[in-house]
């Protein structure tokens, strides 16, 4: 692979990133003015589908270029993930939106705020895999253990949040709502989790 090549492909993998980012700013607008989400899920629905155009460029491009299969094979796949996570971000605006959520929990704002933190660390991550050397493999260990502790993280509030909801009385409409949107959240961290597995094998592959 040229250093143009991968330069071309990092910075996709960047400007997929910074959708996602752009994302949970509208979420974390969305937690603040749960009244206006119908048009924010819009915004962010508009976010997503310019991620989908990123993403479809990439393909084109990588049908027109000679690259090493493994690398081929990894580079897609890390980018397919990242936009994997922007139409889940985009199905969790949808959801709140489909269940007419209007109240916004803690257990809410605390699941966003982790979100959005997760994206910063996925692109801290991202610049480390462009710049991995071997001699930074500890460095970069500790990069993606970081990354991936989100997801830890959520599980355990996952537990705290589900067990809360059913363990006190609430309203059953409020219960399928609250764990359609938790149930949402959760399969967002599983897939930063996939992404976190796409940074050990692009390393593990770099030696």
């Amino acid at each position: 692979m040229t250093i143009e090549e991968r330069d071309y492909l990092f910075d996709q993998a960047l400007a997929l990133s910074s959708i996602l980012e752009q994302e949970c700013v509208e979420l974390l607008g969305m937690m603040e003015n749960i009244d206006d989400r119908v048009a924010i899920s819009r915004k962010i629905s508009k976010l997503e589908s310019d991620g989908d155009d990123i993403f479809h460029a990439v393909i084109a491009y990588l049908q027109n270029v000679e690259l090493d299969p493994d690398d081929r094979h990894k580079i897609f796949h890390m980018l397919r993930h990242i936009e994997d996570i922007t139409d889940m971000v985009d199905e969790l605006s949808k959801t709140i939106v489909r269940y007419n959520t209007r109240t916004v929990t803690n257990g809410f704002k605390a699941s966003v705020n982790s979100i959005n933190g997760a994206v910063k660390k996925l692109i801290v991550l991202i610049n480390a895999m462009r710049e991995y050397q071997p001699e930074m493999k500890e460095h970069f260990t500790k990069t993606v253990n970081t990354f991936d502790a989100f997801k830890v993280d959520y599980e355990k509030m996952y537990d705290v949040l589900i067990f809360e909801l059913f363990s006190k009385p609430h309203d059953i409409v409020d219960i399928i709502r609250c764990k359609a949107v938790y149930d949402a959240i959760r399969d967002i961290f599983e897939a930063f989790e996939v992404s976190a597995d796409d940074a050990y094998k692009y390393v593990i592959s770099k030696g």
